[in-house]
């Protein structure tokens, strides 16, 4: 099968050449992390002489704030192992300069972009590194990669591994090629009884799984307090009684819906301001009009520059901000669970204790979304009614409001330590 595989990755590499001068010319998105992705330039520093180097690699931004924790354990405990970390898109290299990178704060020696999975981009990627290790964070799995490594006797762990049950059928279809790639995994350390259970049915000896737990619930909490959430307070004109709802990463489809919820929500609560943001922000312009034309009035986050003088829809047009404004809301609302695209994180609202609203659509997201809601700290609407029926009651009750909020972050607290059970593993594997 990785002969097929091959084949295939060679018939998209001539594609690959033939368009790679159009998408440089006209895709600056594209431009910034292709040419370092197929192995043209890079700014990867050889290894030096008896250096240990460990390379760790996340795919975007999700992955890479969850590896945080992860890489400072590392650096306080094994300074002297110097981490190469790797991203596969602009918005997670970006994210990843902004958390190991920022001056006082270094804790990667190295940031750079993954390679194309094309054997001559590998090889030579991998031999610019030269890693000792590699650590791979959830997801982001490729076959050449793999073998490359394997063929190299580099020992490679994937970490706060997940496998859906839609993914394990897919795997099962092709069970022989997809159980030889992640054969060669030295071990996979995975979230949760259930993923490990996948794993195994997929034919993963268990000597390979261990179970670790979630590191999204060791991710720092970013202080509510802090200067970015004054400045965003100011701006947005939040005093002491301003109702805030929060409604993270949405989908198309999705705000209408909060829009038309919120329009009748303003009746009964004149001050209330909805921060919306998008899952990609590159929506937020194309979103205004039709939220000023139904009347409400609507803003660019990144175009506020003087205190609002009255409360409206704010359209999060930034990246990075989110987990962020979620410690000022009263109420969080997490998207992609309206439609059909699986949700997202609901913990960075949690780990701020605030009550959490959903739809229906948590698969993505199903242990930890069960979780929270089993404990009582959040609750599924099944449609627009219902959204608007929780979101009342919450707004007008705050005991309920901190009660659930409360129960959130228990469930955050109680299952924290993933990040130390993962370093453990690598140093009774000798990784570090």
């Amino acid at each position: 099968m990785i002969i097929f595989y091959n084949i295939v990755m060679n018939l998209l590499l001539v594609v690959f050449i033939l368009i790679f001068p159009a998408v440089c010319l006209f895709s600056k998105k594209r431009r910034s992390n292709l040419v370092s992705r197929f192995g043209l330039s890079t700014a990867w520093k050889p290894k030096q002489p008896e250096e240990k180097r460990i390379w760790i690699h996340a795919l975007s931004v999700g992955e890479v704030k969850s590896v945080v924790p992860l890489v400072k354990i590392l650096k306080d405990r094994h300074g002297e192992v110097k981490i190469v970390f790797s991203t596969s898109t602009r918005t997670g290299f970006e994210t990843a300069g902004r958390y190991f990178l920022t001056p006082g704060m270094e804790n990667v020696d190295q940031l750079g972009y993954f390679p194309l999975d094309f054997s001559c981009s590998v090889q030579k990627i991998s031999t610019l590194i030269g890693p000792d290790a590699v650590i791979i964070v959830e997801t982001d799995i490729w076959p050449n990669f793999l073998y490359e490594m394997k063929k190299r006797r580099i020992p490679v762990v994937l970490i706060n591994a997940r496998l859906s049950k839609g993914s394990l059928n897919g795997y099962l279809r092709f069970k022989g090629f997809f159980l030889s790639v992640f054969s060669c995994f030295t071990q996979i350390m995975v979230q949760t009884r259930l993923d490990a259970e996948r794993f195994l049915a997929l034919g993963i000896g268990k000597e390979k799984i261990q179970v670790t737990g979630n590191m999204k619930f060791d991710h720092a909490v970013e202080d509510s307090e802090d200067s970015f959430a004054r400045e965003m307070k100011k701006l947005l004109n939040i005093q002491g009684g301003t109702l805030v709802l929060v409604a993270g990463s949405t989908h198309e489809g999705e705000e209408k819906i909060l829009c038309r919820v919120y329009e009748k929500l303003l009746k009964k609560y004149p001050g209330l301001v909805m921060i919306l943001a998008p899952r990609d922000p590159g929506r937020c312009r194309a979103l205004l009009p039709d939220i000023s034309f139904a009347g409400i009035p609507a803003f660019l986050m990144s175009g506020i520059k003087e205190p609002l003088q009255r409360n409206g829809v704010v359209l999060v047009d930034k990246m990075g901000v989110l987990s962020r404004l979620y410690g000022l809301c009263h109420v969080a609302f997490i998207g992609g669970s309206l439609v059909k695209e699986g949700g997202h994180n609901p913990l960075e609202p949690a780990a701020f204790s605030k009550p959490i609203l959903f739809g229906p659509d948590m698969s993505d997201f199903m242990l930890i979304s069960k979780l929270l809601r089993d404990h009582g700290g959040a609750k599924q609407v099944d449609s627009e009614k219902e959204l608007l029926h929780e979101l009342d009651t919450l707004l007008e009750k705050p005991q309920v409001q901190k009660q659930m909020g409360q129960l959130n972050q228990e469930v955050f607290l109680s299952n924290c330590g993933a990040a130390e059970n993962i370093v453990t593993n690598l140093e009774a594997l000798h990784i570090v």
